[in-house]
């Protein structure tokens, strides 16, 4: 093939001598090539991408529907692990020489030789109809309420604060066996009682505890007061319900918090 030559004149209209380029037909047989080899790399990238790009949106709500499911998979463990704790915490309470039974409904009253005397390995009777926690321990105006549905254990609060004067009576809200009376860290003096049938209550922040691990207790006696011990802003009572192993928002029990509830969780 002849290797022709070309010239390409440019004229300017501020100059008097044109521009010449010369080139010969190789030139235009490489730089065609280069053209036609770069618009079949972008046909190619776009036959490739394109579909890619028009599922991006459905892509995006595959991808943010995997992190809410990581993290409800992350709630579930927390609630999981928080259980747990809460299980092996109350097992070691109970120790091994509480045995619990059932109340016998045909008798009536409660005498020293119904009640628990743990030394003579006598078992612990509690009423079934007694034993839902659904009375009072204080009255007085519910100022924090029930949160269970964060992500991260330390943003839940498992109970309900009851705001009260210090030193105002705290009552058993059933019938059952103190667990633990003792000082925590952050609930400061603490009674935790089991009310048979899975149901367990917990009261913090006493000024001081009124009973003993092992004590029996009836519906509404007193068993501690009201103050500011552990980690606390005021004298108040933090009070939780538990029903095997997870925890119930007392209001749904004791209706006359649901009419004192004045926390901002009951206006969301």
């Amino acid at each position: 093939m002849e290797n022709k030559n070309y010239t390409l004149y440019l004229i300017s209209n501020d100059e008097d001598k044109p521009k010449a380029i010369t080139f010969n037909s190789f030139h235009i047989w490489l730089g065609l090539s280069l053209l036609g080899a770069l618009a079949i790399f972008l046909l190619v990238f776009l036959l490739v991408q394109f579909p890619r790009a028009t599922k991006y949106k459905s892509l995006n709500a595959e991808y943010q529907e995997l992190i809410q499911d990581r993290l409800r998979l992350t709630k579930i463990v927390s609630d999981y692990n928080r259980i747990m704790d809460m299980d092996k915490y109350i097992r070691s309470v109970l120790g091994a020489d509480l045995a619990l039974t059932e109340w016998d409904s045909t008798k009536s009253g409660k005498n020293i030789d119904q009640l628990v005397d743990l030394e003579k390995n006598k078992s612990v009777k509690i009423s079934y109809i007694d034993n839902i926690p659904a009375f009072p321990p204080v009255e007085g105006y519910v100022t924090q309420g029930f949160i269970d549905d964060q992500v991260f254990v330390e943003d839940n609060h498992y109970g309900i604060d009851v705001a009260a004067a210090e030193g105002e009576p705290v009552k058993s809200a059933a019938e059952g066996i103190v667990v633990f009376a003792n000082w925590v860290n952050h609930l400061g003096n603490t009674v935790i009682i089991y009310h048979d049938d899975g149901y367990f209550s917990i009261y913090g922040h006493n000024m001081r505890n009124a009973v003993h691990s092992h004590q029996y207790v009836e519906r509404g006696e007193i068993i501690g007061y009201v103050g500011n011990t552990g980690i606390s802003d005021g004298p108040h009572l933090h009070f939780e319900i538990w029903k095997n192993g997870i925890p119930l928002n007392p209001v749904d029990l004791i209706y006359s918090y649901k009419k004192a509830d004045i926390s901002t969780e009951n206006y969301k």
